[in-house]
């Protein structure tokens, strides 16, 4: 019987590392996601986003803008899956500044997880379709049962770039020693959904 190969665990700092790729903050905590950021414009200008052509940014470029908001929605989580082994479903907003947003829903702890996310993804959408952000994104647990009762855990991050880039990110994970670890993400290139052109 072929049996899946056991992902060797990394702390949450490790990975964060790793994730964080070539994106730096500077020392007062300011993010430089406008370097990423065609060097014609300046980043506190009003910049037209509908103008944008995915040309102007490389993938590489988007993906370190996805993989910095994502590293800011980390940092969000930590604690929470320490404290609870889980956390709410939220939203991620980047902006042409390289500011991070959280979108959560109001209410939410009320909802069924399926209809959180669903809420959320809707407004995602509204929020993209303004072309007002560089990126957005939606972080979540997703659990399901293996065929010999225990639980598979993972973190599910998707992400989408204005420039026409988007990833899906699965972060097996567990909870051990008051620390989170991640095992090897499984990273997949998707069809942008909210940054299409019509």
């Amino acid at each position: 019987m072929f049996q899946r190969p056991r992902l060797p665990f990394v702390s949450l700092v490790a990975m964060l590392f790793l994730a964080l790729g070539s994106v730096q903050v500077q020392a007062e905590n300011k993010p430089k996601a406008e370097d990423l950021i065609d060097q014609n414009v300046e980043a506190n200008e009003s910049v037209d986003l509908n103008n944008i052509r995915r040309g102007r940014l490389t993938e590489e470029q988007a993906m370190n803008q996805l993989k910095f908001m994502m590293v800011k929605g980390w940092a969000r989580v930590e604690k929470e899956l320490i404290d609870r082994g889980s956390f709410k479903a939220f939203g991620m907003v980047l902006s042409p500044q390289g500011e991070f947003r959280p979108l959560y829903i109001a209410d939410q702890d009320q909802l069924p997880p399926d209809i959180q996310l669903a809420a959320i993804v809707k407004n995602l959408e509204a929020i993209a379709q303004t072309r007002s952000m560089w990126a957005v994104g939606v972080m979540y647990i997703q659990a399901k049962e293996r065929s010999d009762g225990s639980i598979d855990k993972r973190i599910m991050v998707l992400g989408e770039h204005i420039a026409g880039w988007a990833r899906h990110w699965s972060y097996p994970f567990k909870v051990e020693d008051g620390e989170v670890k991640l095992a090897t993400p499984v990273e997949t290139p998707v069809e942008p959904v909210y940054y299409v052109k019509k």
